[in-house]
């Protein structure tokens, strides 16, 4: 292993030696160029073994209290493609089944580990140091193999057929018609979405290959939830393997990252923040960097791949290749983009401004956004108790945005700015509009529908270039921030995009109407646009 890949603890702590050297026996390389040879855990994958069955100095050897002498409750590792992250796993999986994973006490210098003596064999023998980890099978194990969809489980459930074909597991590990059996009537299960049905099995073990991908919405985070609990349940423990995810879908990988639990372990090897993966030789240093304890990937070879997707998708190559947390495929902003204008800025009565509405009937949110003529964004707040200008449905007893809620924020702006213009996305609204219009003028209060893809489209790209050149500026704001990052391009015809929300709790309305402001503003200031008390008149 390399430096930054040395073990902080003591190496007789960890069943992982005991552990890589039986999948070395045991197991063979599924494909590639080393094809049918020892599958020998290099770099990472050795140093993630040793840590996901580190031991606790001071355990002690019970056979009723299987998961207490571990340091680790579950382990979550994340790597870019092709790292060896499904091999990997296939011959923990095989191990966590009919290998040495159970702490089995301490030893005293002359013991050993004998495969015959567990019914396997290949004559291979394990002799223990003074003070070293020893290790025994757990005499039925029944282990799930989740992933986001059926085909998907065959990154891991193809090289662990392979595995038991190719090797001395064949003897008594058997490849059924959708399960593999383990002796004492174990088995390994692999699981999908569609299969909550198995998900009642006492299981002792679980893998959850690409977790990144697992979120409420498509309903795999409560599945693997489950499955955790009931693997927790059995004294068992838990893996997942990775690709970087997507920051605005909250998986079940991002909430492993995110928790402060010390007994989770964690493994991810960012490549450094200043590295430019957008420049060819910078995008080479991060993949020598993120394969480096994967000797088996050719980063030049990587270089070719990730070029050609860089030119059609760059967010997923950087995620996939570079091994970063992007934003997801199709994100509108960056978060580099969003907070490169943040910026305080007090707004005071009678300030010029124009602004943008989107609003909603009980769907989604309705908000009202200001732009001042120098170009500073902010939700305005209205009412003596200041609330902010964004409604949200849930808010209310019947599920339903009060009008008169908007209308009281629409005439406390008019009465407290100088309102050049406000566009409108008059849908649900449409009364409203005309109504406003009518009050504070036809010529300040102007319907804008933002279905409309030869108006919209502009006005994204156009937005989003000011925010890049720095033309305009927004205030810090939480609501805003979740708003504006979680907008996803959606492709139509003739290389445009419109925007929408990668999932129904995800809403980008705040950003829907900041957008409108924002093309308020510009159209206000392209006509002359001018505060009141230094002009006559407005002209537009």
């Amino acid at each position: 292993m390399s430096d930054e890949l040395a073990l902080d603890f003591n190496p007789l702590h960890t069943l992982g030696f005991l552990v890589t050297d039986w999948v070395e026996q045991h197991c063979k390389v599924p494909g590639g160029v080393y094809e049918g040879e020892a599958l020998v855990f290099n770099g990472w994958q050795l140093f993630c073994t040793a840590n996901h069955y580190r031991i606790i100095p001071k355990a002690i050897y019970d056979p009723r209290r299987l998961l207490a002498p571990f340091h680790y409750r579950r382990s979550v590792v994340v790597g870019p493609q092709k790292c060896g992250k499904s091999p990997w796993g296939a011959g923990m999986l095989l191990a966590e089944g009919v290998g040495p994973t159970l702490f089995a006490g301490w030893a005293r210098g002359d013991e050993v580990y004998r495969c015959e003596d567990h019914g396997c064999g290949c004559g291979w023998e394990y002799h223990y140091r003074p003070g070293e980890a020893m290790g025994m099978l757990r005499r039925k194990s029944l282990l799930g193999l989740l992933a986001f969809s059926e085909a998907q489980t065959q990154n891991v459930y193809e090289p662990l057929q392979t595995m038991i074909h190719s090797g001395p597991l064949a003897e008594f590990v058997h490849v059924r018609e959708g399960f593999i059996r383990l002796p004492n009537r174990g088995m390994i299960i692999p699981l999908s979405r569609a299969a909550r049905s198995k998900l009642g099995k006492p299981l002792t073990g679980a893998l959850g290959d690409e977790s990144g991908l697992y979120t409420k919405q498509n309903g795999v985070l409560d599945t693997w939830q489950t499955m955790r609990r009931g693997v927790a349940g059995m004294q068992g423990r838990s893996i997942e393997l990775t690709n970087p995810w997507d920051p605005m879908e909250n998986s079940a990988a991002q909430q492993a990252f995110d928790s402060l639990r010390p007994d989770i372990f964690r493994y991810y090897r960012k490549p450094p923040a200043n590295l430019s993966y957008a420049n060819k030789r910078e995008r080479h240093k991060i993949h020598v960097y993120v394969y480096a304890d994967s000797p088996w990937v050719d980063p030049k070879g990587i270089d070719a791949d990730a070029a050609e997707l860089v030119e059609t998708d760059p967010t997923q190559a950087e995620r996939f290749f570079g091994n970063r947390l992007v934003q997801g495929l199709g994100a509108y902003l960056t978060e580099a983009l969003y907070e490169g204008v943040e910026k305080h800025a007090a707004v005071p009565d009678g300030t010029a401004v124009s602004g943008g509405f989107d609003g909603s009937r009980s769907e989604d949110w309705s908000a009202l956004r200001l732009e001042t003529i120098d170009g500073h964004r902010f939700t305005p707040t209205y009412g003596p108790d200041k609330r902010p200008a964004v409604w949200r449905p849930s808010e209310w007893p019947d599920g339903r945005i009060p009008r008169g809620e908007v209308n009281a924020c629409v005439d406390w702006v008019f009465n407290h700015y100088d309102v050049g213009r406000i566009y409108i996305d008059p849908r649900h609204f449409e009364t409203q509009a005309d109504a406003w219009a009518s009050e504070y003028g036809e010529d300040r209060v102007i319907q804008w529908p933002t279905n409309s893809i030869t108006r919209m489209f502009p006005a994204l790209i156009r937005y989003r270039e000011d925010l890049a050149e720095k033309l305009t500026t927004h205030e810090p704001d939480p609501v805003f921030r979740s708003s504006a990052l979680a907008a996803r391009k959606v492709a139509k015809p003739g290389d445009k995009f419109i925007l929408g929300k990668p999932s129904e709790n995800q809403k980008i309305d705040v950003l829907m109407a900041d957008v409108l402001a924002h093309e308020a503003a510009c159209d206000a200031r392209a006509s002359g646009w001018e505060p009141a008390g230094e002009s006559a008149m407005y002209v537009y």
